[in-house]
């Protein structure tokens, strides 16, 4: 059975659960005014359902499983017209997200379709839009938020002072937080190296890229939506610090670092500071 877990924070309470699914730990925080039988009966449930949703996104999407709708498809084995509504809904996402970066970020590779890099921000803004956020309608709830694997969609009440704080982790040194602020409302996704090394590919050249220095080790961004900010961290840790191309294309702000230390931050379309991390 699932747990919850309590944590006071001032005058407030956070109630969280944690879903393993996908090969990722997901974990969902809510902040409540009051702790009783009838709030934690209605976050669980909402936690059974948002487990469910993984589960199909996991079905439908794994490029490991055999009987994936992915799998099929790559395999001709069905036609898109045969495949489920999520599935075409995925598609013309890609579609529309290769030509949004200029081709920095394609699901496309060694001549199959593989959408993963974008279905996980996709599928944690879907299941907090839909199983969190409507949560705050109720005056016991605060604030709720979805996690998986670093990329988070949070939501707070207009009627509370609560606010998220958000940090980014130093990809030199992951025990360190290199920036942290706070907001009511958003979503941040952090693409890069420094966690599961050579996994990110040139989509031209279909070559990884490698850990070296000008290349990106770590690229957050901070946006509205998940599935927009997702694919843009993706996007941007492909290029080196010194390409500048797709500034003009982002909404929101951001913050990226190379192998070779330096670190820049930008803020609707401008970078607002550069340095050099001395002591990372």
């Amino acid at each position: 059975m699932m747990k919850i877990y309590k944590k006071n924070i001032d005058h407030y309470i956070m109630l969280s659960f944690e879903i393993n699914e996908m090969n990722i730990p997901f974990t969902g925080q809510i902040v409540v005014k009051e702790d009783d039988e009838v709030t934690r009966e209605v976050i669980l449930g909402r936690a059974k359902k948002i487990h469910e949703w993984l589960v199909l996104v996991d079905h439908i999407f794994s490029p490991f499983r055999t009987n994936s709708e992915l799998t099929l498809y790559n395999h001709r084995k069905i036609e898109m017209t045969g495949t489920n509504l999520l599935f075409q809904e995925v598609f013309a996402l890609s579609i529309w997200e290769k030509e949004m970066t200029q081709g920095l970020f394609s699901a496309n590779f060694v001549g199959k379709y593989n959408p993963t890099g974008a279905v996980k921000g996709w599928a944690i803004e879907k299941a907090e839009r839909i199983q969190l956020a409507p949560l705050l309608s109720d005056p016991n709830f605060v604030a709720v938020n979805l996690n998986g694997g670093g990329d988070m969609q949070f939501s707070s009440s207009d009627k509370h002072n609560w606010q998220w704080g958000i940090g980014i982790v130093n990809p030199f040194d992951n025990k360190k937080v290199i920036s942290c602020f706070r907001m009511k409302n958003g979503a941040i996704a952090t693409s890069g190296t420094s966690q599961r090394g050579e996994h990110l590919f040139n989509s031209s050249t279909g070559r990884a890229i490698p850990e070296k220095n000008f290349n990106v080790i770590s690229s957050s961004v901070i946006g509205s939506e998940l599935t927009y900010s997702d694919i843009w961290a993706t996007a941007i840790a492909t290029t080196t610090i010194n390409d500048h191309s797709w500034l003009k294309r982002l909404s929101g702000s951001g913050l990226r670092i190379s192998y070779n230390k330096k670190s820049e931050r930008w803020l609707n379309h401008e970078i607002i500071d550069q340095k050099e991390l001395i002591y990372a």
